[in-house]
């Protein structure tokens, strides 16, 4: 019976969307890997006692080999799949330093927000485009306004 309970917990994952030069970044799945050859915001599993922006961190060194630091909480989004369901803590990030290697991924690209729906995104991520663009919209606005 813990077994049928613990198949029922999500996955809690976290996601960095990292904004700069008014496009974001998106890593490609490795095509060998669970939903390979979508696009997603970078992140992965939080590991037990390990607090969100700690494995985001962890998570973004060990696919891409920079350093971030982590700001506030974008979205949280609940999402089924067919093999579980997922909770995906998505936050605002900065690169600070390092170069992008493809460690865990298999590409990465720099993306306007109302550019993202051309990509083959995962479908859990579509609320954080979603919010993106909300943001993107309204920054534009307020800044004809002023």
């Amino acid at each position: 019976m813990v077994n049928a309970n613990s198949q029922r917990l999500p996955v809690k994952v976290c996601a960095a969307v990292i904004k700069q030069h008014n496009k974001v970044l998106i890593t490609l799945r490795p095509a060998d890997k669970k939903l390979g050859g979508y696009w997603e915001f970078p992140g992965g599993k939080i590991e037990v006692g390990e607090t969100h922006q700690l494995a985001l961190k962890r998570e973004i060194k060990e696919e891409l080999d920079i350093d971030i630091t982590v700001g506030d909480l974008l979205e949280t989004v609940r999402h089924s799949y067919d093999w579980g369901n997922v909770v995906i803590f998505a936050y605002l990030c900065n690169w600070e330093y390092g170069e992008i290697k493809h460690l865990e991924v298999d590409g990465h690209c720099w993306v306007e927000a109302d550019q993202l729906n051309n990509y083959n995104i995962l479908a859990a991520d579509q609320p954080i485009i979603e919010k993106l663009q909300l943001l993107t919209t309204e920054a534009q606005r307020s800044g004809e306004n002023t």
